[in-house]
């Protein structure tokens, strides 16, 4: 009953309702986007300085907004607008008005609307904490140390035709913890690794979550039984995971405006091979309306073996240990990373 009630409303969107509510999705063409400067809120710098963690805080900070704006690039999404040349863009500004550019042509810089681009990201950095237990031992002249790394972050995506601040924020949240267990005398006790590698992370999921408000994945083709998704591993789509297929139709508040996204599930389907920008999957169970333009997303991900791990370029899974970093001391343990 629950199956024919789904196929019924699909039928009732329509192929044509469908890709009309996919328009903004697939444009075929790319969207300029200006990314602002990461700003760092004042609480997190001042409560920084005060406990002796402004240069890790600095670093950090540096290293998430050139991350940042890397993995934005590296999705191929959006062509990013760089903010140095905003001068250039602003005499531009003046030139447009001069020679009566048509004010509706996209290409054509316009105030207010970053010489064409169409959304604004305006990273910020809100939480920040890095806290350590010293542990010494005198008689062998050994230290051990346990590093607890926190980071919050937040993207406020502005819609510069309208100026409208959008209502969804994409927010990371990441805990971490470094320890180095029984280091002679002298060994740097906190790694700048840990801090790169934290920022690097947060900055991959940022990205992952703004191209998932702005362009989720969707399917680009169907062959049979077979899907072509326009992600791969960097989104998160990996052999094995179980992805959930959508219908959807934007509808709009009739009292506020604000635009709702209807999403009809129509399937589901496993991910059988695919590369970092692109995946096949292949549908299983009822098929109730699958075709390009649908919303694709992971529910189900898929246990990774120690030789998946490796062959991915990542770290074979150890044993549950009480830290996420383990970096050695004197002894020839391994570098780990949870």
């Amino acid at each position: 009953m629950a199956i024919k009630l789904t196929a019924t409303l699909v039928m009732l969107l329509g192929a044509s309702t469908i890709a009309s509510a996919q328009q903004d999705l697939s444009k075929g063409q790319k969207d300029t986007v200006f990314i602002g400067e990461l700003k760092v809120a004042p609480s997190v710098m001042e409560l920084g300085k005060e406990k002796g963690k402004s240069l890790q805080l600095k670093r950090i900070s540096e290293t998430l907004e050139s991350q940042f704006i890397s993995a934005l690039n590296g999705t191929r999404q959006f062509q990013l607008l760089d903010r140095k040349r905003l001068g250039d863009i602003r005499e531009e500004q003046k030139l447009t008005e001069l020679r009566q550019i048509d004010p509706n042509d996209k290409n054509a810089a316009q105030a207010m609307k970053l010489a064409g681009a169409k959304y604004a990201f305006l990273p910020q950095l809100d939480a920040f904490e890095d806290r350590s237990e010293v542990s010494q031992y005198q008689q062998v002249g050994r230290t051990s140390i346990n590093r607890k790394l926190f980071l919050s972050g937040v993207v406020q995506i502005v819609d510069t035709t309208t100026g409208k601040l959008l209502p969804d924020s994409p927010s990371v949240q990441l805990e971490k913890i470094e320890t180095i267990t029984m280091a002679q005398q002298g060994t740097p006790l906190e790694s700048d690794q840990a801090l790169v590698l934290l920022a690097k992370e947060m900055a991959n999921q940022l990205c992952q979550k703004v191209i998932g408000l702005l362009r989720p994945a969707k399917v680009l083709v169907v062959t049979g039984k077979q899907i072509m998704i326009n992600r791969g591993t960097e989104a998160g789509f990996n052999k094995g995971d179980v992805v959930e297929i959508y219908a959807v139709q934007e509808i709009a508040d009739s009292d506020t405006g604000e635009k709702f996204r209807n999403e009809v599930p129509v399937g589901q389907a496993r991910v059988i091979r695919g590369d970092s920008k692109q995946s096949f999957a292949m549908i299983e169970g009822d098929d109730m309306g699958i075709q390009k333009d649908c919303v694709v997303r992971v529910t189900q991900v898929a246990p990774i073996s120690p030789a998946s791990a490796l062959m991915q370029g990542g770290v074979v899974p150890a044993a549950p240990q009480a830290g996420g970093y383990v970096t050695p001391g004197s002894s020839d343990k391994p570098l780990k990373f949870e």
